[in-house]
């Protein structure tokens, strides 16, 4: 028996009791999203185990194999491999520490049951992604989780800014969907199925003018979704809109799953027989190289200490982003599996810490009521915990070692300038501007104390909670960067460069 539909199946399941769940006075919505998403990572963590020992995971809903008649009017197709279970691991871990964090930290607003529901939801979408194997259920999965994200970053819509954040993010999304969704059309219009792995296989038969313009949809759509230069606008103000719980996994995994997973996916599963790719990595590596100067750049100017956690996913995003293209470009070398193996490493290591980033912001709201640095001099007195769990998450998203952000930037680095010394030299300027913007931080909190601060406090154990053992798993990654690095992600990024092996998994299954 496999575990996978169990991914989908607990979260919606959870989401649609919610309503129900929530007629019982109490705590009983948070205590039902708190089982619920702790379910999903215990099948999370059961499906990455299975992969890991068996190799790449096939599930066809609604028939027996993925060709031939189908049992059923519908047929969807699963096909989980290594880098699809990193995510599904980081996506069910982030998600239920966000969870446990909300309940006190969404305490005081009303209308939680809708609150829960969606992120449940937005879980669902996310893990949809990651494991399907079909490009039209990718789709729907994709609109799933952006539907969600929408409505959780205007959720306090008491606030003009959360409803313009929401309202930008939302004209943004629906732009990229539409490209997403026109490129899924060509796709069927010419080849005649869905299935990722079967559209390889046709394509490399046949490859036409038709696939290379679904591939610039795809590309733009994707580019919007992960957060890019110069299309990140959105990206600013929909981070420091939502609620910092929200915040967290926007930042750490929906820009990740609906982005940068996305784009891998679609270019090495689907489309690698039909593309150039020279052509394709370095418009990749162009995007990435402005997207982490303009983003660490912005970041450094910002007075708003949710604005520069936001304009910081955006650096980084250019960091992954960097990983990848030359990983396209350098197919098959050395050079390209270490740059892709550090694009998805920092793909977990940045969930993680930008998680753990914003919920530190979303503490410090919640004691101080707000948001503005010149405001929060001296917070290291009042609030120490806190501000230990900022300094930790700092120092790896800078990339100090021993933490975990230390491996992942090394390994892009090491790659960027083994390739091309120039982009290895971008790199490292990005990051002198990321340190810039975290020491500003950093040097505000542990300054004289201003009369905001005098009477604040930690937050309560649920919030207090998810932030340590984020702390601790910066902290122990960072204690093991090559094991981590030799045993899961190397393998991860030749699994993703297998583009035979990936198709032979549909075919064994067919």
């Amino acid at each position: 028996m496999t575990w996978l539909p169990f991914l989908i199946i607990i979260p919606l399941f959870g989401a649609f009791s919610m309503p129900i769940v929530s007629l019982l006075k109490g705590k009983a919505k948070e205590v039902w999203a708190t089982i619920v998403s702790f379910a999903t990572l215990m099948v999370g963590i059961q499906v990455f185990r299975e992969v890991w020992s068996k190799g790449t995971l096939l599930y066809t809903l609604g028939a027996r194999n993925p060709f031939g008649k189908a049992d059923f009017p519908i047929r969807i197709v699963w096909e989980v491999d290594k880098f699809g279970a990193i995510m599904v691991l980081i996506i069910t871990f982030v998600s239920f520490l966000a969870v446990l964090y909300s309940i006190e930290y969404m305490k005081h607003d009303t209308g939680l049951e809708k609150f829960y529901t969606l992120i449940l939801i937005l879980e669902l979408g996310m893990l949809g992604i990651v494991i399907t194997g079909d490009i039209f259920n990718f789709y729907v999965f994709l609109e799933i989780m952006s539907i969600a994200s929408y409505a959780l970053v205007a959720f306090r819509n008491d606030t003009w800014e959360a409803i313009e954040a929401g309202i930008k993010y939302m004209f943004v999304g629906s732009l990229a969907s539409s490209f997403i969704l026109l490129g899924v059309a060509l796709l069927y219009g010419q080849y005649g199925t869905l299935t990722m792995g079967y559209l390889a296989v046709k394509m490399a038969e046949n490859p036409t003018i038709v696939a290379k313009v679904a591939l610039a949809l795809f590309l733009g759509g994707l580019l919007f979704k992960s957060g890019a230069s110069p299309v990140h606008m959105w990206l600013a103000d929909a981070h420091p809109a939502a609620p910092s719980s929200i915040s967290a996994m926007l930042s750490g995994l929906v820009i990740k799953a609906g982005g940068v997973y996305a784009m891998a996916r679609i270019i090495f599963s689907v489309f690698w027989p039909a593309l150039n790719p020279i052509t394709v990595g370095w418009i990749i590596i162009f995007f990435a190289c402005i997207t982490l100067i303009v983003g660490n750049a912005m970041a450094v100017v910002q007075e708003d200490m949710k604005r520069l956690l936001a304009y910081s996913s955006v650096g980084q995003i250019g960091y992954i982003l960097l990983g990848l293209g030359i990983g396209i470009v350098a197919y098959g070398t050395k050079v390209g599996e270490i740059a892709l193996a550090g694009a998805i490493y920092h793909v977990v290591n940045h969930a993680i810490m930008k998680a753990l980033l914003f919920l530190v912001a979303g503490a410090i709201i919640h004691e101080i009521g707000t948001r503005n640095l010149n405001e929060l001099s001296g917070l290291a007195k009042t609030m120490p915990k806190t501000s230990f769990a900022f300094l930790i998450g700092a120092a790896a998203i800078v990339g100090m070692p021993p933490l975990n952000g230390f491996a992942s930037k090394w390994l892009i680095y090491e790659s960027s300038a083994l390739f091309n010394p120039i982009l290895g030299a971008i790199a490292i300027v990005g990051t002198a501007f990321c340190t810039a913007a975290y020491v500003r931080v950093l040097f505000t909190f542990f300054g004289r104390p201003s009369e905001k601060v005098l009477n604040a406090k930690d937050p309560g154990i649920s919030m207090l909670l998810p932030m340590l053992i984020l702390v601790l798993a910066i902290i122990v990654m960072g204690l093991f960067p090559w094991q981590i690095s030799d045993k899961f992600m190397i393998p991860a990024a030749r699994g993703l460069w297998d583009v035979l092996g990936y198709v032979a998994t549909l075919m064994g299954g067919g």
